[in-house]
């Protein structure tokens, strides 16, 4: 390429060339893109259908003569591949970085069937529809490689626009929109193995080029393995890589991806293999996810959507053609409807996401496009007439799938809004998904500690999040943004430890401490708002990460002689909040790690808990809790049942009854049953599943009153190292007069006295609140 253009020096007269117009294209394809989706976001539509939109918008501008000779100059194709050709690296890369391995690797077969469905939907359908459009169109050349174009191109699923779709939705912490992206990374990879495969087959020299990448992918995931565990150890006090070191990661895959790009080899699945491969724990990993998140989100993507518009053209069609046009719309969709339902029927998945499943596995416009301009002297019935039909049906097909998959979320929005928001209802081989919230490494700590006894070595799915709370304050004394503060771990100006840069290193210590011993990754999550605010952030992001339970610090820590200091009243307030206003249970913790509940990962001492039931939905939410520290060999749980003297409730030993069909703790009870009878029968269940198979322990305690039940209360204390307990029971005679001198009433009764400094306690304590909302019969304020 010329080294003028190369440098945007202009050519003779001209004052652009096409370096500059295509900075100017993608600017204006971010500034149409915005316009659109200010006003389809309210009606529900994602980002890509904006973006896509935006550059048709801007392809039919160029039909005034001066736009297409401003877009549209010579070389000007030479850029538009290359540069998508880095966008497609990047965000592939990252694509790889950002995908859910646990998730992939249980639902491992859903994502199989589900593919091999819409493969072979479409390419059953696909073969009369082709011998028939041969004939409609006069289409000359090889059959074969016009067969599989058509397949790829339009039974693929175009990976980048489902995610960025599920993202807008917030469904990608969902189960469905989980699998909507596995499925669509799955469509995409095959697709793209099938078509070099048979491309590899018709030339005979690419086969020997396909193993030597392979084989050079391979040896620079071993590199990225090496460097990401040795870049850390340079500067161990730097929150994140520098800016040369992370430079150094994207050399190396650029390379591989320019190397196997020139042998006319499509490098996509290369890259995202590397970024899959990548290890997930440590700065490195935190650092590139930090640093590519956001510009390739909001800036790498939504250009490269632009640009599927930008291809847009209808000016040369015929009338045959755009029949031919509207009837491959239509079959691609038929095609990939019959597949993916006969998929979810084998699969059983429920009836609500079948549409759903099959409208947002048509969107198209990634690989297809690529695979379509690729590899042209294999290619004989290659003509721009049919190469912009092949554009306007992968354009219309992914507006249509992104509208349908819209409207179906908007018609179904309760199906696929969160549901499991409480535990009591929860089953232990589901995935549990909790939400710390943590102000200090001090608190990190201490619930990291409660996240390893939750995770114990059970093979049921968990997924921890911490989210590090950082108040902003109103006035501040630099004029600095926060993320210009917190770059590189440092500045000049103090704002480390403002912005809690220092604490950050810290509580990333403590969870990769976690990580390696644990082998689970907990995702970390910063949130900066004003403390007035910050109540609505927690509630917001538990929504969003769809958890079952949040738990908080309590506004109290433990000092080094044992006594306790109040760390605020905001702190506090914010507690009292988020009780109030969370749409899932919420746990507050009183963290005693000296003479309490101490770390799990790394020792092997035996912690000792209590879960102390009263009875009511608290005490069911906070015995529920405990199921996931039953498989703890680090833990020896003990029931203990406070029962009022003189009440007729049965022995439970006496009835404990092995029940066959034990997978579900409970089954939700009719509305016309009491409270009471509720946690009889909970209780019972409990009883026969775990207490009779010896995993737990089990003590009952006749009490009159609340004086007997606080002088049980205090010969336990020194017992063991964690109390669980629930926060309210409504009007309990065994709590009566417990909450005349109560200081913390967000804890309860029993929690309060727990948790207060003046009693001979030095247990943690674990408080559970079960969400408010979500059976009405439970609420007892």
């Amino acid at each position: 390429m010329d080294p003028n253009m190369l440098f945007c020096l202009p050519e003779g007269d001209a004052l652009f060339n096409p370096l500059n117009t295509m900075f100017i294209q993608m600017a204006c394809i971010l500034v149409f893109s915005q316009f659109f989706y200010l006003f389809l976001k309210p009606c529900g539509q994602a980002g890509p259908v904006a973006q896509i939109l935006a550059g048709i918008v801007l392809s039919l501008l160029t039909i005034i003569q001066k736009v297409h000779d401003f877009f549209l100059q010579k070389d000007s194709a030479s850029y538009y591949i290359f540069f998508s050709f880095l966008l497609r690296t990047c965000f592939m890369f990252l694509i790889g970085l950002e995908l859910d391995l646990d998730f992939m690797k249980r639902n491992l077969k859903n994502s199989i069937v589900i593919t091999l469905g819409s493969l072979l939907s479409c390419a059953i359908i696909w073969i009369p529809f082709l011998l028939f459009l041969v004939r409609f169109l006069h289409i000359k050349g090889d059959f074969l490689t016009l067969y599989v174009a058509f397949l790829v191109t339009l039974s693929n699923t175009a990976s980048p626009v489902v995610i960025r779709s599920i993202i807008d939705w917030k469904l990608h912490t969902s189960e469905i929109g989980r699998l909507a992206i596995s499925c669509g990374l799955f469509i995409e990879v095959t697709n793209i193995f099938i078509y070099t495969m048979v491309i590899s087959y018709i030339s005979g020299k690419m086969v020997g080029d396909i193993f030597a990448y392979t084989f050079a992918t391979v040896v620079i995931i071993f590199i990225n393995r090496f460097l990401a565990s040795w870049l850390p150890k340079r500067n161990p006090k730097e929150k994140y890589l520098s800016k040369a070191e992370t430079l150094a990661f994207f050399i190396l895959i650029l390379i591989i991806a320019l190397t196997i790009e020139s042998s006319n080899i499509n490098s996509t699945g290369f890259v995202f293999l590397i970024g899959l491969m990548f290890p997930r724990q440590g700065k490195t990993y935190r650092t590139l996810i930090n640093r590519l998140s956001y510009p390739i989100h909001e800036f790498v993507l939504p250009v490269y959507f632009g640009y599927i518009g930008f291809r847009f053209s209808v000016h040369s069609l015929t009338t045959r053609h755009f029949l031919a046009l509207v009837m491959t719309v239509a079959l691609s969709m038929v095609a990939k409807l019959l597949g993916v339902l006969c998929a979810c029927l084998f699969l059983k998945i429920p009836k609500k996401y079948w549409l759903f499943l099959s409208a947002i596995l048509s969107v198209k416009g990634h690989i297809g496009l690529v695979l379509l301009d690729s590899n042209l002297t294999y290619k004989k019935w290659f003509t721009p007439i049919l190469h912009d039909t092949f554009i306007a049906t992968l354009v219309i097909t992914t507006l249509l799938s992104g509208v349908i998959s819209s409207l179906l979320l908007r018609m179904q929005e309760k199906g696929f809004s969160h549901q499991k928001t409480s535990l009591e209802s929860h089953d232990t081989k589901e995935e549990l998904r909790v939400l710390t919230c943590v102000y200090g490494v001090r608190q990190a700590r201490g619930l990291i500690s409660l996240v390893s006894a939750l995770n114990g070595v059970s093979s049921s799915p968990f997924t921890p999040y911490l989210m590090h709370l950082i108040p902003l304050s109103k006035k501040r004394k630099t004029e600095l943004l926060y993320h210009e503060l917190d770059e590189d771990g440092g500045n000049s100006n103090g704002g480390d430890d403002e912005f809690g840069t220092n604490e950050g290193l810290e509580i990333n210590d403590s969870i990769d401490s976690f990580t390696r011993d644990r082998k689970v990754m907990i995702r970390e999550v910063k949130l900066v708002a004003l403390m007035e605010n910050m109540h609505e952030e927690i509630c917001n992001g538990s929504e969003d990460l769809r958890v079952s339970i949040v738990f908080l610090p309590f506004h109290k820590h433990q000092r080094i002689d044992g006594k306790t200091t109040d760390d605020g009243e905001a702190f506090r307030d914010m507690n009292r909040k988020v009780l109030k206003q969370a749409q899932c249970s919420v746990g507050i913790f009183v963290d005693r790690n000296i003479t309490g509940f101490h770390q799990l990962h790394g020792f092997e001492s035996v912690q000792h808990v209590a879960a102390l039931f009263f009875g009511g939905p608290d005490d069911r939410e906070a015995l529920s809790l405990c199921q996931w520290l039953i498989n703890n060999p680090q833990i020896h749980l003990t029931i203990i049942q406070f029962v009022a003297d003189g009440s007729e409730t049965e022995n439970l030993v006496g009835d404990a009854v092995t029940k066959e069909n034990n997978d579900v703790l409970m089954e939700i009870v009719g509305n016309d049953q009491t409270n009471d009878e509720t946690d009889r029968t909970f209780l019972e269940e409990y009883y026969n599943r775990y207490v009779t198979t010896g995993q737990v322990g089990f003590i009952e305690k006749r009490v009159s009153n609340g004086e007997q039940t606080l002088t049980i209360l205090r010969e336990i204390g020194e017992m063991y190292s964690l109390f669980v307990v629930g926060k309210n029971r409504g009007d309990c005679l065994m709590t009566s007069g417990m909450n005349d001198w109560e200081e913390c009433p967000e804890l309860g009764t029993v929690g309060d006295f727990l948790a207060s400094s003046n009693m001979d306690v030095n247990a943690s304590v674990l408080v559970v609140q079960r969400h408010r909302h979500s059976f009405d019969i439970f609420v007892d304020e």
